[in-house]
């Protein structure tokens, strides 16, 4: 069953055609990936699909009725709400459901003998089961925490762009819609988040269409591609494997093609040169088809990116961290982000930093760049260092007279000429090199897509000649194929790297060092991403079968166990121990405490069922006393045992 169709779709932004006469059937159970480079249109294809963007030409057909999910890289989210609040706003008939089931089930309890109530309450609870509506908040807690969110009462409007994304992503996921659209969803998301959305899009039951320049994402999830580049969409069959194999067979027959309509256009011109009366006498319909092959438009090699390094020479210090300690906001009393790093890069490494968002990684980075302080320990950089920093906010772009200025200003406030090492070139020539036409080179910045003023701020950066390369998020927004040139780049790059990245092919093709942030530590492991899951992976499975042993053997002997850190000391101290004092009034406390809070819980989850009150609200403060509950109960038990 077709969901949404283009047909003999066609857009462009004034000079530029993004794509002409697309046809584009959305299916149901639709696992579909969109490539291209970066302004190529992929952003405003699933706008159009969505229906917000209008078409130039063409039809765009889909039923009103169906339920359609965009995430773009811009979210519109009302500021005044929780993040809780815009989550659940967002979930749409859930939320409408559970709020008219409430108000049947009330109406019901009053006129019991009421048959029609009883049929639309009957009906309602049909309609949640179908859309698994019963336990909507905690879905929507559980979505944010996997996706890093933690504290779901601060507001929206106190949160960053990149917070944004991720809780308009909650909200689509928890709405879970007939189609959803997303626009580089891992944006934003640290490696361990992007594995867990990798594994619910894989299980999703709607249709499917994704941006994204995550690559194992786009191998693991879609099952067919389109590729829009220079005004034409290509469609092909399979995931992103498959894509590969049919382009390196398309460009090959190209190729064949291109030669063998040279070799004839040739042999044709060769008789062209002869004298008339060498020629035949059928030499009219021979002549316009030597002219029609002239005319006809040979398709171009296609344009790559070209970053060469230009690099300056670095001695055998790069950089050297002794015991460096830093807080979450540089006060000596805060929460500490990381402790006791110690660690002396050298000039050829390839260093990767990961770990859970708000960790600590960019942070990192800012120290080593001198943005900030630390609290604690030592950075000595070489004496003939020269770092470039690429961070995940681009504020040279803001800078001076803004997004207002041309392309070509914004470089040459960096060089008017540059030197490669071989010659000389001009701004504007190095533009070209970096895909930006001359006719680009004059618009202003705030009309470059995303991933255009991405390219355009790694241009300025490597002018500077940098031999430290200092890579927060890079892949955010760049296109596969500038991702693939970036990799070649930094595999010959002539200095030092270290690179903070969700992106787990880019880091398997660019890293030999993983430092992974673990409980305020930053551990190291020798090798690329896929090594480091490897290790990780053994050593929790390692882990459990050690914890499953040790239980067995506690089991045995009466040994309470309460967690793997203190397993060897409980085992040895194999004693049954009696209350404390403090112990003995926590549990008189407890029993007076108990009842209390399921007296509360009870009011609310009537005031709920009878939809008295605000219910957002009165369902968070349902959640934090069945919270307080929980842990009440669970200190009770371990303290009766105590007890006996």
């Amino acid at each position: 069953m077709t969901l949404i169709s283009l047909i003999n779709a066609s857009k462009d932004f004034g000079i530029r055609s993004l794509f002409t006469n697309l046809d584009l059937h959305i299916s149901q159970k639709e696992r579909l990936g969109l490539i291209g480079p970066n302004g190529a249109g992929k952003s405003t294809l699933l706008k159009i699909l969505a229906g917000i963007e209008p078409l130039l030409e063409g039809e765009r057909l889909c039923s009103p009725s169906l339920k359609i999910s965009l995430v773009g890289q811009e979210n519109k989210l009302n500021k005044d709400k929780t993040i809780l609040e815009a989550v659940l706003e967002g979930c749409g008939e859930k939320r409408d459901l559970l709020i008219r089931f409430n108000k049947l089930t009330s109406a019901v309890a009053k006129n019991p003998q009421q048959k029609n109530l009883l049929a639309q309450l009957g009906h309602t609870s049909e309609l949640m089961d179908t859309a698994n509506a019963w336990n909507l908040e905690q879905q929507c807690k559980e979505i944010l925490r996997r996706l890093g969110i933690h504290d779901l009462g601060i507001p929206i409007g106190e949160l960053s762009g990149g917070y944004q994304k991720r809780i308009a992503l909650a909200s689509a996921l928890v709405a879970n819609p007939d189609v959803l659209l997303l626009d580089e969803p891992t944006n934003h998301l640290d490696a361990s988040a992007v594995e867990w959305l990798q594994s619910w899009l894989d299980t999703y039951k709607g249709a499917l269409v994704l941006v994204t320049h995550d690559r194992y994402v786009l191998d693991k999830v879609t099952k067919r591609m389109i590729e829009v580049n220079s005004g034409i969409a290509r469609k092909y069959s399979g995931n992103y494997t498959n894509y590969l194999q049919q382009k390196v067979q398309e460009e090959y027959s190209e190729a064949a093609s291109k030669k063998k309509f040279q070799g004839i256009l040739r042999k044709e011109l060769s008789w062209l040169r002869q004298g008339p009366k060498a020629r035949s006498t059928k030499q009219k319909a021979r002549l316009q088809r030597i002219a029609d092959m002239q005319a006809k438009p040979i398709n171009q090699p296609k344009q790559t990116l070209e970053i060469h390094s230009l690099s300056k020479r670095i001695g055998k210090i790069a950089i050297e961290t002794e015991a460096l300690r830093l807080t979450i906001d540089g006060k000596e009393k805060s929460p500490v982000l990381f402790d006791e790093f110690t660690y002396s890069f050298s000039p050829e490494d390839r260093v990767g930093i990961i770990g859970p968002n708000g960790s600590g990684k960019s942070t990192l980075l800012d120290l080593i760049d001198g943005r900030r302080t630390p609290n604690g320990g030592l950075i000595r950089l070489g004496e003939t260092v020269k770092i470039g920093y690429l961070d995940q906010h681009t504020n040279d772009l803001n800078t001076g007279k803004g997004l207002q200025r041309k392309v070509i200003d914004f470089i040459e406030e960096a060089a008017i000429r540059i030197n490669t090492g071989k010659q000389q070139i001009t701004a504007s020539q190095l533009l070209e090199r970096f895909l930006f036409s001359p006719e680009q080179q004059h618009s202003p910045l705030n009309k470059l897509s995303g991933g255009e003023k991405r390219r355009l701020s790694l241009c300025r950066l490597l002018i500077q000649a940098p031999n430290i390369l200092l890579l927060d998020e890079p892949t955010n927004d760049l296109d596969i194929n500038t991702l693939s040139v970036l990799e070649d780049f930094i595999e010959d790059f002539k200095g030092c790297v270290v690179i903070v990245s969700h992106d787990r092919y880019f880091l398997d093709r660019t890293v030999d060092i993983i430092f992974n942030f673990e409980s305020g530590k930053l551990r190291r492991y020798q090798g690329n991403y896929s090594y480091f899951l490897e290790k990780k992976n053994a050593q929790n499975t390692n882990e459990k079968k050690k914890v499953n042993s040790i239980k067995k053997v506690g089991k045995n002997s009466n040994i309470a166990i309460k967690n793997t850190s203190q397993e060897k000391n409980d085992y040895e101290r194999n004693k049954p121990r009696r209350l404390t004092f403090k112990e003995s009034r926590e549990l008189k406390e407890l029993n007076e405490e108990l009842p209390k809070l399921e007296e509360i819980k009870s009011l609310l989850e009537s005031k709920i069922a009878s939809g008295a009150g605000d219910i957002i609200k009165n369902s968070l403060e349902l959640a934090q006393i069945i919270e307080s509950l929980e842990k009440a109960e669970t200190r009770w038990i371990e303290l009766s045992e105590l007890n006996e």
